[in-house]
């Protein structure tokens, strides 16, 4: 209680006079309170995606069995995440999106249960529970940026928020490898999900404690005006043709994304407890994370979209089929990095693209839209990968000329795109 008191304090005492706008340095806590709930869902997404084979033997069921536990995430996502965006713009940031935060920090730490009993069908239960609530986190970055940043900072939050997302996925790379070889697969499989449960249950807590809905005057004036709620918003969405191709191009860029981080340790065929799927996972991560910082930070000082979006668009056409047909160790690190160093960028240029050509709509419903046509297609290409596999792993690689054609069909598409400056952004 005192801490709480303090940071009241710490509230009043920093804002802004000269304005009516007032920032707080509270918004700091808050987003990175967001940014560990963004980091646990994508972590309890992918926890065993890069150890399928050990985790399959531990379990004692099928590799396929395995790919479910994040096909479920891409499926959850389909339908649940209209109604997050309609419970966010209803109930307000904090209780919005902590519906998925609790969802998120109970049935993540509850995951250990299945760990002790060795049960795939608690496991798979627990999964479920915790894909419902992915949405309610992911589509609530652009609207905490506006509820609590200025307008000079609201891009910077926003990437914060879409960085997170991309560390979880980079320590669910990187960690469960790790330890594999170090500690052996059924010790490291135990060890994982007690350490991510626990930080997903104490993460919740914490969001529970201190996160607050918005601040007690607003930082920017956007923040205040009112919006079209989601479901009327959606249908003036698509009367813009810029915001349609953009749709279609997250469709074909980002699903492929989901589906490849889901499946590293199946597409390559490497032996059990090999550390490269690992290594090329956390390139692919790491090379984003970069890239994403980079590349907004370059669209935002020349105030260019459409560029680094075929320019991204491009990369994929051009290295996808260099990542998956050139079979040495070195040559798939390099285009594992700038694989991710381009293609990832796309979200946080693209999410900031898509509110802005949409403006005053509200924030989470363009953002939710666009990471919902991402899981549709993830949904389709992870489901055909999974079919090959199943029926003759010789053959994925047809998966990924699909792929590569699919990238250049959206860089044309991206041709026909406008660019920022066609797109009048009204501020009042």
């Amino acid at each position: 209680m005192l801490l709480a008191q303090n940071i009241d304090s710490d509230i009043i005492d920093n804002r802004t006079n000269e304005s009516d706008f007032k920032s707080y340095k509270y918004r700091w806590l808050v987003l990175i309170l967001f940014m560990f709930a963004g980091a646990m869902t994508q972590i309890i997404w992918v926890t065993y995606g890069v150890i399928v084979d050990e985790t399959a033997a531990f379990f004692g069921v099928s590799e396929i069995a395995i790919l479910v536990l994040a096909l479920v995430f891409m499926i959850a996502y389909v339908p649940v995440n209209f109604i997050a965006c309609w419970v966010i713009d209803k109930f307000g940031l904090k209780w919005g999106t902590g519906v998925g935060v609790i969802l998120t920090g109970v049935f993540g730490f509850l995951r250990v249960i299945a760990i002790i009993t060795k049960s795939y069908t608690l496991l798979i239960i627990f999964q479920i529970l915790t894909a419902i609530g992915q949405p309610f986190v992911l589509n609530s970055f652009t609207k905490l940026a506006s509820a609590w940043f200025p307008e000079k900072e609201k891009t910077l939050a926003s990437g914060l928020g879409t960085m997170s997302m991309l560390l979880g996925v980079l320590i669910a790379f990187l960690v469960p490898p790790l330890l594999v070889q170090k500690i052996g697969a059924d010790l490291a499989i135990s060890w994982v999900t007690w350490s991510f449960g626990i930080v997903a249950f104490i993460s919740m807590i914490l969001y529970l404690i201190f996160v607050r809905d918005k601040p007690p005057t607003p930082p920017n004036e956007y923040s205040e005006r009112s919006k079209t709620l989601a479901i009327k918003g959606t249908k003036s969405m698509f009367k813009k043709r810029d915001f349609s191709l953009l749709f279609v191009i997250f469709l074909l860029g980002f699903g492929s994304f989901n589906a490849i981080s889901a499946v590293i340790d199946v597409i390559f065929s490497y032996p059990i407890n090999d550390p490269r799927p690992g290594i090329i996972g956390s390139l692919i991560v790491g090379g984003g994370i970069i890239g994403a910082i980079v590349i907004s930070a370059l669209s935002d000082h020349f105030r260019k979209r459409r560029l680094f979006i075929i320019i991204a668009m491009g990369a994929g056409t051009i290295l996808l089929p260099l990542f998956y047909f050139i079979n040495i160790d070195v040559s798939r690190y390099i285009t594992s990095f700038f694989s991710g160093f381009f293609l990832i960028s796309l979200l946080p240029v693209g999410l900031t693209f898509a509110a802005e050509m949409t403006h005053p709509l509200p924030e989470e419903t363009s953002n939710g839209l666009m990471m919902w046509i991402g899981q549709v297609s993830g949904i389709v290409l992870l489901g055909c990968i999974m079919l090959t596999e199943a029926l003759n792993a010789n053959f994925i690689y047809i998966n990924f000329i699909i792929m590569t054609v699919l990238f250049a069909t959206a860089t044309i598409l991206a041709f026909l795109m406008k660019d920022l400056d066609a797109h009048v952004i009204k501020t009042s």
